[in-house]
């Protein structure tokens, strides 16, 4: 359920902006990646062994105002590090198409997110190269 409320939320914010901007046809601004429930399995790295971390949060995101004025769409890839808190303790961009729109956004949006933190014989382990792809995405939705 706090999914849905989150997921609601995000939209009525995308959904104020995009009124001003675009008043004749409603844009809807569409925030996916690999999955958009609020607990989502990735994985990562321990040294050598490969492990699976779960999403359990993640913060508000906002599609960039000039990204949207412009209906520009992209996406970013980035890799980040979860320390034994699930928390994201560093983050960098892999790949950004187009390059210099999204990557200060994306990066502000997977800081945010949240994990259960992974644990290996009861004791919590930070965990390395988890991959976080982020795509900003635009649709047309028929104004009435």
């Amino acid at each position: 359920m706090p999914e849905i409320i989150l997921g609601v939320s995000v939209m009525i914010n995308i959904l104020s902006r995009l009124t001003r901007f675009a008043p004749a046809a409603l844009l809807l601004a569409v925030l996916f990646w690999a999955g958009t429930a609020s607990v989502y399995a990735e994985t990562g790295f321990i040294g050598d062994q490969r492990v699976e971390v779960k999403r359990i949060s993640q913060g508000r995101f906002i599609y960039p105002r000039a990204a949207l004025r412009r209906e520009i769409e992209g996406f970013v890839k980035i890799q980040v590090t979860l320390g034994e808190t699930g928390r994201v303790i560093d983050a960098f961009v892999l790949e950004a198409s187009p390059p210099n729109r999204f990557e200060k956004n994306a990066l502000k949006f997977v800081r945010s997110l949240a994990y259960e933190p992974y644990r290996l014989n009861g004791v919590p382990q930070r965990v390395e190269g988890v991959i976080v792809p982020v795509r900003y995405e635009l649709q047309r939705v028929a104004s009435r």
